[in-house]
């Protein structure tokens, strides 16, 4: 065994947090975007990615607006909905509704070109958009569409994304492992990770304690590593977190 995995991990220092309000902004007549790494023209050469994670956007979009037909190449997008529903259609010749409670993953390895609109002529929708570098390049596109119900992830942390698809995740082509959880107030919650991995906690909704004076809220995003202990307690009901393994 290596030596390091028999010290005590260190405590969480508060330099590893990224706030909300520290985040990249983008503002259009359709699009309330929030940026937690580089993307499109904002640029942060200290947030370009952690890991294999190479984008987490919250985005807010207007009724019957959205992302129109595009093309990627190599990325792993995964979308995780809030509220509301979303269109997607696709070259591969998918077209489907899907929202809160699902989990879309696209592959667009090769290429793929695709669509992602609101589904509502009336009420906005937000979703949080997730890359991640592919572990190989030049694969052949796919898409895949799970259920992540409530009760599955209440107070405990519930497998979303994998590299095998196992416990109902989908498959991402990356070996990288991602985790939902919503909290009832007080609940505690312990993740460690194995050595030379990565971890990066977002707070979606609610607010989050780490120790006596640390503390998280909507939209906060924390890096650590397997150096470095993450105990949660949530400071509000229903808060929800993601945490990536990477």
């Amino acid at each position: 065994m290596h030596p390091q995995a028999l010290s005590t991990p260190s405590p969480i220092p508060e330099s590893r947090i990224r706030r909300a309000h520290q985040r990249g902004t983008l503002e259009t007549d359709w699009l309330h975007a929030r940026f937690s790494f580089s993307f499109g023209d904002y640029h942060d050469p200290n947030h370009t990615h952690w890991g294999s994670l190479r984008a987490l956007n919250d985005d807010w979009v207007a009724p019957a607006r959205g992302f129109a037909w595009h093309g990627h190449r190599d990325i792993e997008s995964l979308t995780y909905p809030i509220h509301g529903h979303i269109h997607h259609s696709d070259s591969l010749g998918n077209d489907y509704v899907f929202g809160p409670g699902e989990l879309h993953r696209m592959s667009a390895g090769s290429g793929v070109a695709h669509a992602e609109m609101n589904a509502s002529d009336t009420e906005p929708e937000r979703h949080l958009q997730i890359w991640l570098y592919p572990r190989t390049r030049g694969e052949g596109p796919a898409c895949e569409l799970v259920r992540i119900d409530e009760d599955s992830k209440r107070d405990r942390w519930r497998l979303i994304a994998s590299p095998d698809g196992r416990e109902g995740s989908v498959t991402v082509r990356q070996d990288a492992r991602i985790f939902a959880s919503l909290l009832s107030e007080a609940s505690t919650l312990r993740y460690t990770l194995e050595e030379h991995r990565l971890g990066y906690l977002h707070v979606v909704t609610g607010d989050l304690r780490l120790g006596p004076q640390l503390q998280l809220h909507a939209g906060d995003g924390l890096r650590f590593t397997h150096h470095e202990a993450l105990s949660i307690a949530a400071a509000s009901s229903d808060t929800e977190v993601l945490l990536f393994d990477l």
